[in-house]
């Protein structure tokens, strides 16, 4: 590493803030410049004093690392290389935090996780960071990517639920493909249906929860009333309730996902 990177430390743990304190004296080129618990006191030293590096977690005493990430935009401030260290499993929550400015995520769940790995990391990215025109070309050159990626898996959603029997012009049609989308991205199999999918889909349609899982329900009973054997077995080989008729919206979604995944 070259040069003398000014570090701060955005944590509510005292103990972890006092781990950092410890681990930096061993790196003569890296200097804590500041340490708190809270969004406010961390923006308005960012405002004073321009730093390199952050290490933030998104659990704060005061405010939280999505708003202190969002902040940096809105007030035009020049961003420092962001390590984000938090428990979070979330997946939609990660992603949020890679696209609105996160350099890197550490999980605190990941056993190596240490105060000496965080700045491990530092001490070996930092030093490619470029330039902020650069930064942000090639971030857009990496959305725009995804984005084509995204459009490709969502046609591959649709073209595989027509194929079992669903029609584009029902109402549900959009909002098993949407949520289909979100648990194939859900690596970690952590989200929910109800507490995290539902209220995706729901934003981004602009209908309530409610609407998003009747929807749902009503084209997968339709498509199953007419399905026949064979297309059920070619293109949803999984068991479900024969008595009921067909699975539920939950089943059916979390077993679609993982089929279209391999």
């Amino acid at each position: 590493m070259t040069g003398f990177v000014k570090l701060m430390v955005v944590e509510d743990e005292p103990q972890v803030r006092e781990e950092f304190r410890m681990a930096i004296s061993k790196y003569q080129e890296m200097q804590l410049v500041y340490e708190t618990d809270s969004e406010p006191q961390a923006l308005d030293y960012l405002e004073m004093h321009p730093v390199d590096a952050v290490v933030l977690d998104i659990e704060l005493r005061e405010g939280d690392g999505v708003s202190f990430l969002n902040e940096i935009e809105t007030r035009g401030l020049k961003k420092p290389f962001i390590i984000v260290v938090t428990n979070t499993g979330s997946n939609v929550t990660l992603r949020y935090l890679r696209a609105h400015g996160a350099d890197y995520i550490y999980k605190k769940s990941n056993r190596t996780c240490s105060a000496e790995r965080v700045l491990s990391v530092i001490e070996k990215l930092y030093p490619y960071q470029n330039a902020e025109n650069c930064r942000k070309n090639v971030h857009v050159e990496s959305l725009l990517y995804q984005e084509n990626e995204d459009r490709i898996t969502r046609k591959y959603i649709e073209n595989e639920l027509e194929k079992l029997g669903f029609r584009r012009s029902q109402t549900g049609f959009r909002y098993i493909a949407e949520g289909i989308f979100q648990l194939m991205n859900d690596k970690e199999g952590y989200l929910q249906m109800s507490a995290e999918v539902y209220p995706l889909i729901a934003q981004k349609y602009h209908i309530k929860q409610e609407a998003v899982a009747s929807g749902i329900r009503n084209a997968i009973e339709a498509v199953f009333k007419k399905a026949s054997i064979k297309n059920l077995q070619t293109y949803y080989p999984f068991d479900y309730d024969k008595e009921k008729g067909c699975p539920t919206n939950t089943e059916f979604m979390k077993n679609m996902a993982e089929r279209l995944k391999l």
